[in-house]
């Protein structure tokens, strides 16, 4: 009771309790989803939370999870009706990739399916041409990262993607 998780898989021990032990996607999602509590407020308090942990204590994964959870997200309990979609995935990873990999292909789908993804660009910058997938995909809204005079970072990765699309978007 109380809880903020709401539901979830994890994908990396094949089980029904996502805890994060790396602590990163809890640190993302409580900027999203921050109920108050201590002073900190996220940007959506009042939101229930679904988590698919894909990434093992060290923020490592395989693709393979990664896009079990993306496709998961428009069919949450897997009977083909998309009408339990998730409304907004963020993910704050990446890998090399182009908008035609697997992983970005999964997001275009998912956006397809009605899912709005927020995905990170990556920190590879400041060259050109580094966004990471699935910042690549071409339906997904990816975000860089801006220093403290709101200038995007020195390290925040950078479009276009390897196939010319204009990234990011935020």
């Amino acid at each position: 009771q109380g809880c903020k998780v709401v539901g979830g898989y994890d994908f990396v021990n094949d089980d029904n309790d996502p805890m994060d032990d790396n602590w990163h996607g809890t640190h993302v999602a409580g900027i999203a989803a921050g109920s108050g509590e201590g002073g900190l407020k996220g940007v959506a308090p009042d939101a229930e939370l679904y988590v698919y942990k894909v990434l093992d204590k060290y923020g490592a994964g395989w693709s393979y999870d990664i896009i079990a959870a993306i496709d998961r997200s428009s069919d949450p309990n897997g009977d083909g009706d998309f009408s339990d979609k998730i409304d907004i995935i963020s993910l704050s990873l990446g890998g090399a990739g182009n908008p035609d990999d697997d992983m970005s292909q999964a997001v275009d789908n998912a956006v397809n399916a009605g899912v709005v993804a927020v995905i990170a660009a990556g920190n590879s910058g400041p060259s050109a041409s580094t966004i990471g997938s699935p910042g690549t995909a071409r339906k997904a809204i990816t975000v860089g990262a801006t220093d403290k005079s709101d200038k995007i970072a020195g390290f925040s990765s950078r479009g276009p993607t390897i196939n010319g699309v204009l990234k990011p978007e935020i």
